[in-house]
């Protein structure tokens, strides 16, 4: 007979398959944005109807997932995804590289993890030539993926896109900002990294002694408000595999990780409350281009870490704070003006940055 009991193991990489159940207690209440809240996840073993029963019953859900609890990036047919987080424009922003030639890139067996991809920078190897050689790429798109890796290690990445690009469950752009100022440097974010993949997470004071920067110690250290139990969870997971801290590691050594100026030594150099900050707590989005050649990246990076604003979402919706407006702005300033949001102009923006950077 053929069984309709679902794989205890992926057919792909062999780690365990997990139910998640996604949503929440109220009704067509959905995740947030690119993340799968799990409610309730448990492994497939034992009765599965009474399994499901139990489960089910702990908590309202909209949905269940059966799915991998392997890395994304070591699953094959999951490592397309992992990858194109770890390219994407909240990430370390790279261009031209769609989720089908990435795939074609694996299957070449020319990337395995994203550290890889910056070795087409190295003229004694061959990738170049190799990728110009792919069905649909030619000179000129290799060409515009080396630029695109070239500007990355030339301005390289904030500490905050840095921790995103790793595509850590549940650590989305916001709780990658948390993290990036409890630690301030990829060095100490790597450490605590490091420490945890050395603790078995099994044991009773593990979270007491893993990630103290984030969920304080008792030790006149506060927790990090906005990373949950979940999040800490995740970071702890994530320092298990061996494969996965070495990967972080790898790209850590191929691209300059901006170290950020912990909110405590900013409001002291600063001698002011971080309300005043002009950006404080809002959401600000950017359209056209910046004055002084500014790029994008930098400017989500002075948006936060020096005007101090919670996040640079891509588009515009009726909770966004400020929309800076440079040249050629598009639909994005025609939104705010349908909103009622406030518009800056690139050029305001600029002179922002100058005042308040330390």
């Amino acid at each position: 007979f053929i069984s309709l009991r679902p794989p205890s193991t992926c057919p792909a990489c062999g780690s365990k398959t997990v139910f998640d159940f996604v949503g929440g207690r109220g009704k067509g209440k959905q995740p947030a944005q690119g993340e799968a809240i799990a409610n309730s996840v448990e492994e497939i073993g034992g009765d599965m109807d009474e399994q499901i029963s139990i489960t089910a019953s702990k908590r309202d859900s909209v949905g269940q997932v059966l799915r991998c609890s392997g890395p994304q990036l070591l699953c094959k047919p999951r490592a397309v995804g992992a990858l194109a987080h770890t390219f994407s424009r909240d990430a370390l922003d790279i261009s031209g590289l769609s989720e089908a030639r990435i795939q074609q890139l694996l299957n070449a067996t020319l990337i395995r993890t994203p550290a890889d991809l910056f070795d087409i920078l190295d003229k004694d190897l061959d990738l170049f030539q190799n990728i110009t050689e792919l069905p649909g790429w030619g000179n000129k798109s290799a060409l515009n993926l080396k630029c695109g890796t070239q500007k990355v290690v030339a301005e390289g990445v904030s500490l905050s896109k840095f921790i995103y690009s790793l595509g850590i469950r549940h650590i989305g752009v916001q709780s990658s900002s948390l993290i990036a100022s409890a630690y301030t440097s990829s060095e100490a974010f790597l450490s605590a990294i490091d420490e945890a993949s050395k603790t078995r997470i099994e044991q009773d004071n593990a979270t007491e002694l893993l990630f103290s920067a984030l969920i304080g110690n008792g030790d006149n250290k506060e927790s990090i408000k906005g990373i949950g139990p979940v999040a800490v969870d995740s970071l702890k997971f994530f320092a298990q595999n061996i494969e996965l801290v070495q990967a972080a590691k790898e790209l850590a050594k191929r691209i300059p990780v901006h170290d950020v100026v912990s909110r405590a030594e900013r409001d002291q150099v600063l001698d002011k409350d971080l309300s005043t900050l002009p950006f404080h707590g809002l959401s600000v989005v950017f359209t056209g281009s910046l004055p002084n050649e500014m790029t994008r990246t930098k400017a989500h990076q002075y948006a936060i870490e020096v005007l101090g604003a919670k996040s640079t979402p891509s588009s515009v919706s009726k909770t966004t704070g400020i929309v800076v407006v440079g040249e050629k702005g598009g639909k994005k300033a025609d939104n705010a003006k349908k909103f009622g949001i406030k518009i800056m102009t690139a050029d305001e923006f600029a002179d922002l940055v100058e005042k308040y950077k330390i």
